[in-house]
């Protein structure tokens, strides 16, 4: 198990999430301000990010996601996924990592459960909106 940890160039949570990744029994990397995400998360079969708009991409490359809420807009979003058995999530809070651990550990230890994570995340997007969008466009012509 090699776990990557994602975070945006600007942010702050940088070298809490770094001391916790050092911290895991597994293999963990942070990257910070990448510019290859996308061959990233194509070439995961887990990943650990915010629960913001990197969520949906997640989901159409059905990429199961342990998901921290690290902004109040993210909650709904993470509640939802989590709802539809696409991701875990982290509360924010003290007791991140051993729940991160926790999750991990089930994770690794059960593939079913990865594999349904994988199935049901890949089920939210198709990655068709473009056309859906057309589509629902020329109908209201």
């Amino acid at each position: 198990c090699r776990i990557t940890v994602v975070l945006g160039a600007a942010a702050p949570w940088r070298n809490p999430v770094t001391a916790q990744a050092r911290q895991l029994p597994w293999s963990t990397r942070v990257l910070v301000g990448v510019d290859d995400m996308a061959d990233l998360m194509a070439n995961s079969d887990l990943a650990i990010g915010a629960a913001g708009g990197t969520s949906w991409e997640r989901c159409c490359l059905g990429l199961p996601t342990v998901m921290m809420v690290l902004a109040d807009n993210q909650q709904e979003i993470a509640t939802a996924l989590e709802g539809a058995g696409a991701a875990r999530v982290v509360s924010d809070g003290e007791e991140e990592l051993p729940k991160l651990d926790l999750i991990i550990r089930e994770l690794t230890e059960n593939p079913m459960l990865l594999l349904s994570m994988i199935t049901n995340s890949a089920r939210i997007v198709d990655g068709s909106g473009a056309a859906m969008v057309v589509r629902h466009m020329e109908a209201m012509r």
